[in-house]
């Protein structure tokens, strides 16, 4: 097989990891009291968003043979989420205090569609797990537990900031260890796999 689809597989699985891991930093921090911790918690929502931009497209080509509707959606709606996320943690780097007056009026415009690309995005990932066949749909439904705490029943405190950060890391570190162990012929075009298994009988007969 390619390269290139090693290449492909290997950036999504590090880039969910990094997503989870990112994720469970950003809410560590977003916990702490201090107003020095603002810039490290802001430093690791931005790097959360660009890893899950990048997971985004990577679970996308992963899934769309299995799920052709359901995959570009769920693909689309999360990176529309982390690209309007970006936007928001790098404001946050450059002036701390969201209150401030001089915060981005185009912050207000981008927030609708960014609640909606993570939430919607999330959940039709988790509906296009359970008809992928991979033999992971309780990922779905860990994924779907995660936007209902985090996006629900945030009210419950520091309970709903643990229970959140438990289930980013079960639900897409899992999804990292299925992209990891997914079969190379996810990652290739028909045409890319088509040629590989036509070129193995004369690779075998050059070897003999």
């Amino acid at each position: 097989m390619s390269n290139l689809a090693r290449l492909y597989r290997l950036t999504t699985v590090i880039a969910l990891a990094l997503w989870s891991a990112s994720g469970v930093a950003f809410i560590a921090t977003a916990l702490n009291s201090d107003p020095d911790a603002a810039p490290v918690s802001a430093l690791a929502f931005l790097c959360a968003q660009a890893a899950l931009g990048v997971s985004a497209v990577g679970l996308g080509h992963l899934l769309r043979d299995r799920t052709p509707v359901l995959a570009p959606i769920a693909s689309g709606l999360l990176f529309l989420s982390a690209f309007g996320h970006a936007a928001f943690a790098g404001s946050m780097l450059v002036a701390p205090d969201p209150d401030a007056a001089s915060a981005p009026w185009a912050l207000d415009l981008i927030a609708p569609p960014t609640m909606v690309g993570i939430i919607g995005g999330t959940i039709v990932l988790a509906i296009a797990l359970f008809r992928a066949r991979l033999g992971v749909a309780w990922l779905g439904i860990v994924l779907i537990g995660w936007v209902v705490v985090e996006f629900f029943l945030s009210g419950l405190g520091i309970w709903a900031s643990l229970a959140s950060a438990v289930l980013l890391v079960v639900g897409f570190g899992g999804l990292a260890v299925v992209t990891a162990r997914s079969d190379l012929r996810d990652w290739t075009t028909v045409r890319e796999w088509t040629a590989t298994d036509a070129a193995e009988p004369a690779r075998a007969a050059a070897a003999n």
